[in-house]
């Protein structure tokens, strides 16, 4: 479900919120929708260059894999992965407990599903201000990194916006982010800092329904609709 994402900050909004320069400041722009089903490049912060923002492939590849993404993405999606998962043994548990990343968007978006129809919702702070999706990633033999969203049980405020899932995307908050990149930071304590808060902070409103036209973005597409 959480295949988009939406990122409107400009370059210096970024870089001066989370406090670190992009190394490829000319590869950013904003972006009304990330559409994670294609291949795209989205900006996060990593556990080994945790000053910096590089570009990373969304949707994590195994360290040592050779294919194309989309041979990998048509076997298993990896845009994200239940934090529940990260207690298995399956290929990227492991990155929890060294590969932890902070992902920076503006806003990310929900669906309700009524009387036959889905209408989109869109999640953002009520400022305006980007906030960190928490995440993992792999560092391939090319150098290129490769990254996932982790869900974990979505809270009473995402709820009233949903009915096909009862997961969500996690968020680091802000002060937590020095220890979230932190490589002595135990599993456990990593767990806690997922704990979500009730959202005091985000607002939530329904979007128009062109959302879901893979092939539509304007700039507009952001703003509040009443169905």
């Amino acid at each position: 479900m959480y295949f988009r994402l939406s990122n409107t900050a400009q370059k210096e909004i970024i870089e001066k919120w989370t406090g670190a320069s992009f190394k490829y400041p000319n590869l950013y722009s904003p972006q009304v929708l990330i559409n994670g089903l294609n291949e795209v490049s989205i900006p996060i912060i990593s556990m080994e260059e945790n000053d910096k923002l590089v570009w990373s492939i969304w949707g994590m590849l195994p360290k040592n894999y050779v294919e194309d993404w989309v041979v990998f993405q048509n076997l298993s999606n990896t845009l994200h992965f239940h934090i529940k998962a990260m207690n298995s043994n399956l290929w990227y548990a492991a990155a929890l407990r060294s590969s932890r990343c902070l992902i920076p968007v503006t806003g990310f978006f929900t669906s309700y599903i009524k009387n036959g129809e889905s209408f989109p919702h869109f999640i953002s702070r009520k400022n305006g201000d980007p906030f960190y999706l928490a995440g993992i990633y792999t560092i391939l033999e090319d150098g290129f990194y490769t990254c996932s969203l982790l869900l974990g049980k979505a809270n009473t405020f995402i709820e009233k916006t949903q009915n096909m899932v009862h997961t969500a995307p996690l968020i680091i908050d802000r002060t937590d982010t020095k220890s979230w990149l932190d490589h002595n930071t135990s599993l456990y304590s990593c767990q806690q800092l997922l704990q979500q808060p009730e959202g005091d902070h985000f607002q939530s409103y329904s979007i128009a329904k062109e959302l879901f036209n893979h092939d539509i973005t304007y700039d507009s597409m952001l703003e509040p609709y009443d169905y």
